[in-house]
């Protein structure tokens, strides 16, 4: 190509086709005839950074520049269209394009489409592409057209992308209105700018267009207006969630109605323009967190009710002890005072009969004595102050086998303590604790056996394998105390530590019934358990697992 064709000096890739190319094949021949008009558009078109495309001359001949190029895609018409009459570069299209060219070429009349989809041949395959050009008339010196300019942008992807942006907002349209809760969009002013149909039929408006804006205001109660305003300013101010309840009217009604509002701040190129929410209906859910709080109120009015005649019987439990302590026992004392001046003084002149039956006075009298102290023990064991100490278990066990020793060496009995250990308990408790059950040992062992107890002490960290209510990261001792007496029957295991259970007839055994539900009791005061198991005629058992420390 001769150098002085300068309007083809530039334009890239497709400056250097043209120059390469040889034209004197073609009816256009060599460039250094070709007519100014066409020498002047392809220099602008070559050094333009915008897509344009020439079709020249009578059979349209096919010329473009570097922006163009990527339009025709690979392994499709690029190079070969360069020169090339149009109805054969754009066969596959043709039908499409030469309407549009002859409004041009023949009227001399601009064209200009958006939009237009005209499929063509590009990377190997038909494509369906959307264009959005102009075509402009070249005219010579003479006002004639000599060809036809095209500027083009291909816009298929923004096409689609806004398909896909219509189906997805149709498809969020469409789900939302089938959402039983209510689905809205707002601005950061809290105008309305979407709301699904679950909202519209609920307020009574047929169309969405009329319930944009702040039309929420006529439709929410008066006394929560402020509610809305201070939450959702806050959220705006924050950029944050938000949840709110606040009461709506619902059409049919008139009625106000509770709703949970819950907002979510919808951003645009990182700026926040409003939030996207929902709202369900908690109306019954207020109302029935109103009556389960009028209940509750109605409830603790009857537990104050309960606990103030809880005191009251407490009172009476008081006076009770106070009785059981001196108003019983004086005229008791007295009974048993006189009783034995009686057998000592009247004795001899008494018959059998009447000599039985004041032993039986006597008995009866001592009995009880020895009741009316039970429960005074039984009661104390609530109402006294506690004081916990650190004790040494094998100074208390001998203490009580000193109380116990009259018994034992009538019965030849043993008491062993295997294993001692230091423990925090309250002393004269724990120690009435010790001798109801060494006393029952010994008390309840086999008429042709010597009763022989045994005490063992061990440490445990897994109490809550022993009863759920102990904790497992808490140091346990747990005292097992074996006998080798009378037994009882398995199913009386629970029933033994009840007041008043006896399972033998106070003729076999002497005993109140009291003294293991005192056991249980000083038990449960230092936060243990304690349970029993035995087998008749072969013995008990029981175990005590309490803190080592309180």
């Amino acid at each position: 190509m001769n150098k002085k064709f300068h309007f083809l000096d530039d334009g890239g890739e497709m400056g250097r086709l043209m120059r390469e190319k040889d034209w004197s094949l073609t009816p256009l021949g060599t460039p250094d005839g070709w007519p100014h008009n066409l020498r002047t558009t392809l220099n602008i078109m070559l050094n333009s950074p915008f897509p344009m495309f020439l079709f020249w001359g009578d059979t349209l001949k096919s010329f473009y520049n570097d922006a163009y190029r990527p339009i025709l895609g690979n392994d499709g018409k690029h190079p070969k269209i360069l020169g090339l009459n149009g109805k054969q570069a754009w066969s596959e299209s043709w039908s499409d394009v030469e309407p549009m060219l002859k409004i041009v070429t023949e009227n001399g009349e601009s064209i200009w489409k958006e939009n237009l989809m005209v499929p063509i041949f590009r990377n190997g395959r038909m494509e369906d592409v959307y264009w959005t050009f102009s075509y402009s008339p070249v005219k010579n010196e003479e006002g004639e057209v000599s060809g036809v300019l095209v500027i083009v942008t291909d816009t298929t992807e923004a096409v689609l992308a806004e398909r896909r942006l219509k189906e997805s907002e149709r498809r969020f349209r469409e789900v939302a209105n089938l959402s039983p809760v209510w689905i809205w969009i707002t601005d950061n002013d809290i105008n309305i700018q979407y709301s699904n149909r679950a909202l519209l039929n609920y307020v009574g408006i047929e169309k969405e267009a009329d319930f944009t804006g702040k039309v929420w205001k006529e439709v929410v109660h008066p006394d929560d207006l402020d509610i809305i305003y201070e939450g959702f300013g806050k959220a705006v101010a924050d950029e944050t969630d938000f949840t709110l309840e606040y009461r709506v009217r619902r059409k049919e009604t008139g009625k106000y109605e509770w709703f949970k509002v819950l907002g979510v701040p919808k951003f645009e190129e990182n700026k926040m323009v409003g939030f996207i929410g929902t709202a369900m209906n908690i109306d019954k859910q207020k109302s029935f967190a109103d009556e389960l709080k009028k209940e509750v109120n109605i409830r603790t009015k009857e537990l104050a009710d309960s606990n103030s005649k809880l005191e009251a019987m407490n009172k009476e439990l008081q006076s009770f002890a106070y009785i059981s302590s001196h108003d019983l026992q004086e005229p008791l004392r007295k009974i048993q005072m006189f009783a034995e001046v009686l057998m000592d003084k009247e004795y001899d002149k008494l018959s059998t009969s009447g000599k039985a039956k004041f032993e039986k006075i006597q008995s009866a009298a001592k009995r009880m004595q020895s009741l009316i102290n039970d429960l005074l023990s039984y009661s104390r064991t609530d109402t006294e102050n506690r004081v916990f100490e650190v004790i040494d278990l094998k100074e208390l066990v001998e203490d009580v086998k000193n109380d116990l020793g009259e018994e034992l060496k009538k019965k030849e009995g043993k008491i062993t303590l295997l294993r001692s250990c230091e423990l925090e308990v309250v002393p004269f408790q724990f120690r009435q604790l010790m001798y109801n059950l060494l006393s029952n040992a010994v008390k309840y062992s086999k008429n042709d056996v010597s009763p022989n107890v045994t005490i063992d002490t061990e440490i445990i960290t897994n109490a809550k394998s022993v009863d759920v209510g102990l904790k497992n990261n808490k140091e346990y001792v747990k005292i097992t105390i074996t006998d080798n007496g009378i037994g009882f029957e398995e199913q009386f295991a629970e029933k033994i530590f009840e007041v008043f259970q006896r399972l033998h007839s106070k003729q076999e055994y002497v005993g109140t019934g009291i003294g293991l539900a005192i056991v249980k009791k000083i038990v449960q005061n230092h936060h243990g358990v304690i349970s029993a198991s035995g087998k008749l005629n072969e013995g008990s058992v029981f175990e005590i697992v309490l803190p080592k420390m309180q």
